[in-house]
């Protein structure tokens, strides 16, 4: 019966040392400036949301209310985001990474330089992330429409981070900030 209460912390160790595979769907309509955010941890939905931006504005939507928040790039919380994010880019694996593009200028010509130079540009960005990640699966599809006036983005992501990382890199990153902070503020 004593060893049983063993399992408990390595239960607890197991948990930490897991990793978390978390999926990002991201959607976006140039022309309406209007999209669709949502994330997947091990295929359950988590977050899901409708997002328009105006200025310096981002109104949120989903099934059950409407908010607003006003973006403010000096502030001490998006400071902490950057450290954040700084802080977790290196410990994630990325598992795949996908580019869907759908684009249409009225111009057939017009039309296919441009989405020639996306597909250039999307190649060169994601040969850079092969080089740092060469076990990622990376892709670019497009749809061409000749003859109609859209514009539209669509990314898909998948990658797997620790619970321990994130807690790591968390605390660091709060440490980090309000270091900086203090530092402004001398």
């Amino acid at each position: 019966m004593q060893s049983l209460y063993f399992f408990i912390p390595f239960f607890v160790i197991i948990l930490l040392l897991l990793p978390i595979i978390f999926e990002v769907r991201l959607s976006y309509n140039f022309f309406s400036n209007s999209g669709v955010l949502c994330v997947y941890v091990f295929k359950i939905k988590l977050i899901y949301f409708f997002f328009e931006i105006s200025d310096r504005q981002i109104k949120l939507k989903n099934q059950k209310q409407t908010s607003q928040k006003q973006l403010d790039f000096d502030s001490p919380e998006i400071a902490l985001y950057e450290e954040f994010v700084s802080q977790i880019k290196d410990k994630t694996r990325l598992k795949f990474l996908e580019l869907y593009y759908n684009v249409g200028l009225g111009d057939a010509f017009l039309t296919s330089i441009v989405c020639g130079m996306i597909d250039v540009l999307a190649l060169i960005f994601f040969t850079g992330i092969k080089n740092k990640k060469p076990t990622a699966s990376l892709g670019v599809y497009d749809t061409v429409s000749y003859n109609k006036k859209e514009a539209e983005v669509a990314v898909d992501l998948s990658v797997s981070i620790s619970l321990f990382d994130v807690v790591y890199s968390f605390v660091n990153s709060v440490m980090l900030s309000k270091k900086k902070a203090a530092e402004l503020n001398i």
